[in-house]
């Protein structure tokens, strides 16, 4: 049995992909700093049948998270997938100091390289730019406006942009605009930024392309946009 691990794990866009990899066979090992929280989460996640375990770790802790990566090979064995999922609110991004998402994802970067695992996938929005970007409106806009109206946000994307760029891992950046639309059965598709993508996407729908991302080789080091049809 695979094993995945999830960063920042959450109630919402996290906890969407713990249930669509563990309802595919994966164990699910989530790490974040409120033990009380992860515990329902954990709760929530085997009154499904989805074996799971929460690990505590302050996320810009670089101890903690080595020793949470340690506790999970010593439970599981193995890490197949890493999954980076903090998305702050627009209001939380909007009060944030400095670049703790950028340093968030260099921390598990390092802590990866150390401990020899490889696959990597992270949530960005389309502001973190793909050399395989054409010109069109769902890769200028997102850009355009966090530049505007959170100078912080963008620089947070500009930075994972070069250190995700730069690293050895096998990583997928899946880059979403607007992931609070209701899902109603909705299908999704993508763009690799080459053709304009629709700007809203449901959390069940991101879940649902990881998880294919995660078996996808053709992904590795590419950066998807996701999308509602």
């Amino acid at each position: 049995m695979k094993t995945i691990a999830i960063v920042g794990a959450g109630a919402g866009l996290g906890m969407s992909i713990a249930k669509k990899f563990g309802q595919n066979g994966f164990r699910v090992a989530l790490i974040a700093r409120n033990e009380e929280k992860l515990n329902q989460l954990v709760i929530e996640l085997e009154q499904l049948g989805i074996e799971a375990a929460s690990f505590q770790a302050d996320i810009l802790n670089k101890e903690q998270i080595e020793m949470a990566f340690a506790a999970i090979k010593e439970k599981y064995g193995f890490i197949d997938v890493l999954e980076y999922s903090p998305t702050p609110s627009f209001d939380t991004v909007a009060q944030l100091k400095g670049t703790p998402i950028a340093d968030g994802h260099e921390l598990m970067i390092r802590a990866m390289n150390k401990l020899n695992k490889k696959r990597f996938i992270t949530l960005a929005t389309p502001a973190l730019q793909s050399d395989d970007d054409k010109k069109n409106m769902s890769t200028i806009l997102p850009g355009v406006l966090a530049k505007v109206l959170l100078p912080n946000g963008y620089a947070e994307m500009k930075r994972m942009e070069g250190m995700i760029k730069e690293s050895n891992l096998d990583w997928t950046v899946v880059r979403i605009i607007n992931p609070n639309v209701k899902y109603t059965g909705q299908t999704y598709d993508f763009s690799f930024g080459d053709n304009s993508a629709k700007l809203s996407v449901s959390r069940e729908n991101v879940a649902k392309f990881m998880y294919s991302a995660a078996r996808d080789n053709q992904l590795i080091r590419k950066m998807p946009i996701i999308y509602n049809k």
